[in-house]
């Protein structure tokens, strides 16, 4: 054991971030999740009671965020910083109520409630506006899915639930010393990856439901989102080079053409979009094509009618008009017919100022992405795109990938065949648009749909419905590939229920929350 106390704190508080950043992909270490919380557990005995060493917790997960998350420093430095400091404040509160509950409840139910409300933190993340669900712990396993076939029932949270219980377990074990029984930990650890075989097993031996193979063109221009893709004046030559390039793989069987997020940097309004040239271009090369469906990303707007109930996000001209300003995804058909979806998951601080009443005099930090600055507007809910006699689509936009219940949503709207579109070179060569790629798979197994991906910068990909990441492009190339996609229709559980494991839990979690509070004015009460 380590006998000076300061250098056992400093340990103590640095290895939970390590641990993390290590067992976090593109790195193949995730095992070490399970064991990455135990040190922390051993902190917080530590320094339970001792004032001025409280803060050493938030230090360990503000040290996590950083060495996981760094990469956002590349799309917006001040924006970066906010939103690592705020996280690690948020990851905190659990810690801060599993403190609390080992004064009321004792330590070995406190750990359960410590479980419900980290649980509750990571359901939290996926529903509020100041949503960062990307240290989800049940993401740790996205790059080896081989691990947690079982998502296809629990979803993300069930992964997350299961680093937990190891780590809980194994904190036990080590309070108990040499006299641990090491069995529980280890049907832990073994039991969910036998099953994860079963299920892995049953997708490859049994069909889902019948389904057909359809020809996709996949484009990966490879624009440099920061000196190339916004030149004013270039915004149709990028959009005609990218259709060249699709162009050279199209066949009589093609039936998809994909495109990036904001391939279409052509600034469009959609009441009268066919005065823009871009739109023009795509409409002809899908006239030429009569057996695609065209699918891109675009820069678009609308305006309110005069009597119109405004949102937050609208803006104004200078002429008193007030309009909406979108992340679009585009579907174009043969016969010319144009169909929207927003976004609707928008990165916090970048595409849109959370509760603009509250935050509003942050805006000047948004990040500027390609001259649209500020907050955007964005659809209520999940939209398919439908393809007439082929597959309906899910128009996935970059962040709202990394949403397991919200995929789930366009799952239950009909979508059989999950497309990603995304922009992932605002991040540059880091490890960022890596696990971007990665938490894509676990939309494959949650729903067992096939997922497209076509990124500017790529990874560009084929995702099979068990997470396979297979066809893929290389990161900073101009590409093309043609995949054979597959669609499947049946619903999984968890497309069915969602995020219900974050429902208990939160239920729980606030239960245990009131009897917290309750104890304590009783407490305060008999002691006065």
């Amino acid at each position: 054991m380590i006998q000076n106390r300061k250098l056992k704190l400093a340990l103590l508080t640095l290895l939970p971030g390590l641990l993390f950043w290590l067992a976090w992909p593109p790195r193949d270490f995730f095992f070490l999740s399970f064991i990455a919380f135990v040190p922390l557990f051993i902190l917080e005995n530590e320094t339970n009671g001792r004032k001025r060493e409280g803060w050493l917790i938030y230090a360990a997960l503000l040290i996590w965020n950083i060495l996981t998350t760094w990469w956002v420093w590349h799309a917006q430095a001040e924006a970066s910083i906010f939103m690592m400091l705020a996280n690690a404040f948020l990851m905190y509160l659990p810690w801060y109520g599993y403190r609390k509950a080992r004064k009321h409840f004792g330590d070995s139910r406190a750990l359960f409630v410590f479980i419900t409300l980290w649980l509750s933190f990571e359901y939290l993340h996926l529903s509020w506006e100041l949503t960062w669900p990307w240290l989800t712990l049940g993401n740790v396993f996205s790059k080896h899915n081989f691990t947690v076939q079982w998502y296809e029932i629990t979803g993300a949270l069930g992964g997350s639930l299961w680093v937990l219980l190891l780590n809980v377990s194994l904190y036990k074990g080590w309070q108990k010393g040499l006299a641990i029984n090491w069995l529980k930990p280890a049907l832990l650890l073994a039991i969910p990856i036998l099953i994860s075989f079963v299920f892995g097993f049953l997708n490859s031996q049994v069909s889902y439901a019948k389904f057909e193979t359809f020809e996709t063109i996949i484009v990966q221009p490879n624009i440099d989102p920061y000196n190339d893709k916004f030149t004013p004046g270039e915004e149709v030559k990028n959009l005609v080079h990218m259709l060249g390039l699709a162009e050279k793989e199209i066949t009589a069987k093609t039936r998809y053409v994909i495109l990036p997020e904001t391939a279409v940097v052509e600034y469009v309004d959609e009441d009268n979009s066919k005065a823009f040239k871009s739109i023009k271009v795509l409409k002809q090369f899908v006239k030429q094509h009569p057996n695609i469906h065209l699918i891109t990303g675009i820069s678009t707007y609308n305006f309110y009618d005069k009597n119109e109930p405004r949102s937050p996000t609208a803006r104004e001209t200078p002429s008193g008009q007030f309009y909406e300003s979108y992340n679009t995804a585009m579907e174009v058909d043969s016969a010319g017919n144009i169909d929207y979806y927003h976004k609707s998951k928008l990165v916090p601080g970048a595409e849109k100022m959370p509760y603009p009443k509250l935050f509003g005099f942050l805006e000047y930090f948004s990040l500027d992405m390609g001259g649209i600055s500020g907050s955007l507007g964005s659809d209520k809910e999940a939209k398919v795109f439908e393809a007439g006699n082929k597959p309906d689509l899910a128009p996935l936009i970059c962040y709202e990938s990394v949403f397991p219940g919200y995929v789930a949503d366009f799952v239950n709207k009909g979508a059989e065949i999950l497309l990603v579109i995304t922009n992932d070179g605002w991040w540059k060569d880091t490890d960022g648009y890596k696990q971007h790629m990665y938490y894509a798979s676990l939309r494959a197994i949650e729903n067992r749909r096939e997922v497209i991906r076509s990124a500017n910068t790529g990874i560009s990909c084929r995702i099979t419905r068990k997470g396979k990441i297979i066809e893929r492009t290389n990161w900073w190339e101009e590409s093309v590939i043609k995949v054979q996609t597959n669609n499947h229709a049946k619903m999984t559980v968890y497309s069915k229920l969602g995020d219900y494991i974050g429902r208990i839990a939160s239920f729980i979690g606030i239960f245990y929350i009131l009897g917290i509070f309750v104890k304590s004015r009783i407490k305060n009460e008999i002691s006065s």
